[in-house]
């Protein structure tokens, strides 16, 4: 079950997106009505840890459960930047991969997301998609809950929606 840089950069890349995306929805979902925007993600850096320490470059072999990745990326809305995120993943079971981003918003508050997402068995890309949850935040972001849908675009960047109540 080899999991291909590409899959983790992407799916990491996604994953900053819908942070961000999710963050600033909140800060702009004062009713109860939810709050729908969308944002863009751009990784930044990426490192790879197994059970034996830090993985130089990109793994050459399959991620086993236990090992992790954690990644930066620039959160960007209409092509500016307005935040960054911390994420980290870590490889469960079967091929599922946990993970917990942190995104800060400049000025804003911080936002937290979390998701799952299962590798594909064969290849070097990981899943064009996937769906995670926004469970908390801080300063406008406070209470903030509601959940997200990232997807790769082409350039290879994420793109993050995020729906907030």
């Amino acid at each position: 079950m080899p999991i291909g840089t590409d899959t983790v950069l992407g799916a990491l890349a996604a994953l900053a997106l819908t942070c961000t995306t999710a963050g600033i929805a909140a800060a702009q979902a004062h009713s109860q009505n939810p709050a729908r925007l969308t944002f863009v993600s751009h990784l930044t850096d990426i490192e790879f840890f197994s059970n034996t320490g830090p993985i130089r470059g990109w793994p050459t072999r399959p991620l086993v459960p236990g090992d992790r990745i954690i990644g930066q990326d620039h959160i960007k809305e209409y092509g500016v930047a307005v935040g960054r995120d911390n994420e980290t993943c870590t490889i469960s079971f079967n091929r599922d991969v946990l993970c917990q981003d942190i995104v800060v918003l400049n000025g804003q508050g911080d936002l937290q997301a979390s998701w799952t997402v299962r590798w594909p068995a064969t290849g070097n890309r990981g899943p064009s998609s996937f769906d995670g949850v926004v469970d908390g935040g801080t300063g406008r972001f406070a209470n903030a809950h509601g959940t997200l849908h990232a997807s790769t675009l082409p350039n290879g960047e994420t793109e993050v929606s995020a729906v907030l109540k």
